[in-house]
């Protein structure tokens, strides 16, 4: 058995008192690793790295003991990550999705929640000249088309 998975059978039989005093201890530790990070004193920094992760197995397993009632005991059967004793695994690092941003300007928004204005429906005048009635290459304005007529 490997060292990580040795302290993770001795994390996962403790007790909900030994959970949070482990805690506790581990946040203490952190504490003075930080510390000693600051001032050039660490040797090893992937130890911080193991603390914070042994704090986060300490504080998980305190929450799943906490969801699973207190009568049903070690008859309840755990399914996830937690319960094979093998760490999730990780996503690949170039997951991220290219392109561009899901996120939508303040604008569009603020145009998004405007409501919609309702159309208004508007007869049509009588001097309107419709395209069809218009030849090509003849002027469009009607005006001009009366005083034409006028005239003759």
């Amino acid at each position: 058995m490997t060292k990580r998975a040795q302290a993770l059978k001795a994390v996962r039989e403790m007790g909900d008192d030994e959970l949070r005093d482990h805690a506790r201890a581990q946040r203490r530790k952190l504490f003075e690793m930080r510390f000693q990070q600051a001032t050039g004193q660490v040797e090893n920094h992937r130890q911080l790295r193991y603390i914070r992760r042994e704090i986060a197995r300490a504080l998980t397993i305190e929450s799943e003991n906490r969801r699973t009632p207190p009568d049903l005991g070690d008859e309840t059967e755990r399914t996830g990550p937690a319960a094979s004793g093998h760490p999730p695994a990780a996503a690949p690092r170039n997951s991220r999705r290219r392109g561009p941003s899901l996120r939508r300007h303040p604008s569009a928004r603020a145009q998004d929640e405007q409501p919609e204005t309702p159309a208004v429906e508007t007869e049509p005048d009588e001097e309107d000249v419709s395209l069809s009635e218009v030849e090509p290459g003849a002027d469009v304005d009607s005006s001009e088309a009366e005083e034409g007529d006028a005239d003759e």
